[in-house]
Order: C-alpha cells, then sequence, then structure tokens
C-alpha cells in the first residue's frame, strides 16, 4: 500500500539522520580515548627508560585502572545519549505515523521503553555465529579488548628493551586505530538497538493499528548478506530478527500499518549506492532485486565480502538463488553444505565442483 511506501522513505531517511547522531557521539568518546592515551602515556614516562620488569606488574596494574574508568566513563555518556535519542525516536514515531493512520497513535511510556533498551539483549551475528549482548556488555567487551591488547603493547615493549617513546608511540597507534574503530562499532550498533526498541515497543502500543514490520536493509555493496537475504521480509511485531543484526549495521524494521486503519493518497522512495551511484529506487524494491540490477562486476564485489562468496556468487547468478535464500530464519549464513541440500537444482545449475 501507498502508506507503506511512504513509512519506508520516512524511516530510510529517519536512519540516514540515525547514522550521523552515531558519528558525532563517536567523536565525542574519540576525546575520551585521547585522554586515556595521555593518562597512560604519562604513566609509562614516569617509569623512565631504565624500567626495572620488577615494576611492570605495578604499571600494568595501573593502566588497567586507567581502563576501566574509560570504560565507565565511555558507559555512562552513552547512557545519557541513548536516553535522549530513545525519547527523540518515540516522538518521530509518533509525528510519522499520525500522518498515514486514521486517528492519533499511542505513545508508550518512555522510562519504561528506556528501560528495555538498556536490558533488552541484541542479537548480533557474525557469519555462522551468533551472540546475545546488551549495550553495557557490548562496552564491557570494548573496555576488555583494549586492556588485553594495551597492556600486550606495553610489556612486551618494555621486555624487549624498547624506550618509553616507541612504546607510547606503538600504544598512540593502537588507541587511534583499532580502539577508535571499536568505539565506533559499538556506539552505531547501540544506537540501532534503541531506535529498533522504541520502534518495536510503539508498533506493541498500537497494535490495533500496525500488523507487522518490515526488515529494510541499506541498498550498496556494504550490506552483508545476513541483511539482504532479511530485507523485505515481513514478520510479526516483536517476533522474527531484529536489528542491529551485527556490529555497525545500518538495517531497520519499520511498521506495517493494518489496511483499516491507513489513509490514502501516500507514496515514497529509498535511496540506492549502485554501481552509478547514488538513485532513489521504489520503496517496494528490494535487495535481492536491486542486486539483480546490478552489473556482474558489482555483484561479485558484493559476495566476495561473503565466506564461500565465489560459489555463493554462482549459486546467485546461475542457480537463480536470492540473498534471502543464503541464510537461515534468523539471519545466520547457510554454509555452502547446508544450500547444496537445501537446493540441490540451484546447486547443479550453479555447476559448483565440490572441494
Amino acid at each position: 500500500m501507498s502508506a507503506d511506501d511512504f513509512l519506508a522513505d520516512a524511516a530510510t531517511r529517519r536512519q540516514i539522520m540515525v547514522q550521523r547522531v552515531s558519528r558525532g557521539m563517536t567523536r565525542e568518546l574519540q576525546g575520551v580515548l585521547e585522554d586515556m592515551r595521555e593518562e597512560i602515556a604519562s604513566r609509562i614516562a614516569e617509569s623512565g627508560t631504565d624500567f626495572q620488569r620488577s615494576r611492570l606488574g605495578s604499571l600494568l596494574s595501573s593502566v588497567d585502572g586507567i581502563i576501566e574508568s574509560t570504560g565507565e566513563n565511555i558507559s555512562e555518556r552513552l547512557r545519557e545519549r541513548i536516553y535522549d535519542f530513545t525519547r527523540d525516536e518515540l516522538r518521530f514515531q509518533k509525528r510519522t505515523l499520525d500522518q498515514v493512520l486514521v486517528g492519533s497513535t499511542s505513545e508508550p511510556n518512555a522510562d519504561q521503553v528506556i528501560s528495555a533498551v538498556t536490558s533488552q539483549p541484541t542479537n548480533l551475528i557474525s557469519k555462522d555465529r551468533s551472540q546475545n549482548m546488551t549495550i553495557n556488555q557490548m562496552v564491557g567487551v570494548l573496555a576488555g579488548s583494549n586492556k588485553k591488547e594495551l597492556k600486550n603493547v606495553i610489556s612486551t615493549g618494555f621486555i624487549a628493551g624498547d624506550t618509553t617513546s616507541q612504546i607510547t608511540q606503538r600504544l598512540s597507534v593502537k588507541i587511534r586505530g583499532r580502539s577508535r574503530a571499536q568505539v565506533r562499532a559499538v556506539v552505531q550498533t547501540s544506537i540501532n538497538h534503541a531506535a529498533g526498541v522504541a520502534r518495536q515497543k510503539f508498533a506493541e502500543q498500537n497494535a490495533d493499528k500496525i500488523g507487522g514490520e518490515k526488515f529494510l536493509a541499506t541498498l550498496d555493496g556494504s550490506t552483508t548478506v545476513t541483511c539482504a537475504g532479511l530485507d523485505g521480509q515481513i514478520f510479526d511485531v516483536g517476533d522474527g530478527p531484529n536489528p542491529p543484526m551485527h556490529y555497525n549495521c545500518r538495517s531497520l524494521r519499520v511498521a506495517v500499518p493494518r489496511e483499516d486503519s491507513v489513509l490514502a493518497g501516500l507514496d515514497g522512495t529509498r535511496p540506492a549506492v549502485g554501481a552509478e551511484g547514488v538513485q532513489q529506487v521504489s520503496s517496494k524494491k528490494t535487495f535481492g532485486g536491486w542486486l539483480n540490477d546490478q552489473p556482474a562486476s558489482f555483484q561479485r564485489e558484493f559476495f566476495s565480502k561473503v565466506s564461500d562468496g565465489e560459489a555463493k556468487y554462482d549459486l546467485f547468478k546461475k542457480g537463480g538463488l536470492n540473498p534471502q535464500d543464503l541464510i537461515d530464519p534468523d539471519g545466520t549464513e547457510m554454509t555452502l553444505e547446508e544450500l547444496r541440500e537445501k537446493y540441490p537444482l540451484a546447486w547443479e545449475q550453479a555447476g559448483i565442483t565440490p572441494e
């Protein structure tokens, strides 16, 4: 229906703003990381060039405390921003849905939604593995990873006899590279999780008007096969895979109104970034249909980032399978053996030679 198109268009545009919010929050937290870097560097400098191995344990213990304090700082700042963002997302849902539905929608209690955002885990998939994690757990993993890697840089350097300057330099490279990337991933994933929970709770509050939710992936070459396969599928509210599906996920689910609750005369599009650059395509276009329209070079590049990508490209191009066919119902990538058993005809048409 035209209302579906309008809501998909509005949600896609909103998701662009969500990514901007994530980038702004990431920039703020980069300052926190820089403070951590300077404090650790200062502790290392205090050790002097004649540092004794017997004092290494004391230094590493001090670094532990600095990293833990940084993690708490990041967690607190992220929590404050997520609280504000969640309230804004609820207001956005009401403004948007009130434009297409008959009668006014009911906004759920913001404090209860915020509580759900912080306590409800998200299922993050990495190829054939998945893990349920809350926002606090994601930050905890970040802090634990930082602690292990940074302490390893310090201990390895001192044991090898490197100067404090050399150790500090390697530490700076690590923090300004990998640590920043990890913070960016946690922020974007957390913000998208908050948006997803807010949308779900709003839909549950207005179940008399909203009958389901449609999964929407970003139409470009960076999208994972998990999100590509789920694109366009409609689920009951609260059921099925709910973004974020993985770290840095940009997908979302948008409300699907009940037919007797919508106003007529609306239309919409969704942006796509293919081989010819940015375009607007019909909001009814799924990722699989869009990918079919792209040249072979673009299709190969997309599948090159997928496990067993060459074989799965052949299943897509020659066997007629869509990205949706390459994943389990929960979004986990299927193995080649599973695909061969499930789609023997497509396997034969693709002409894949067993290894």
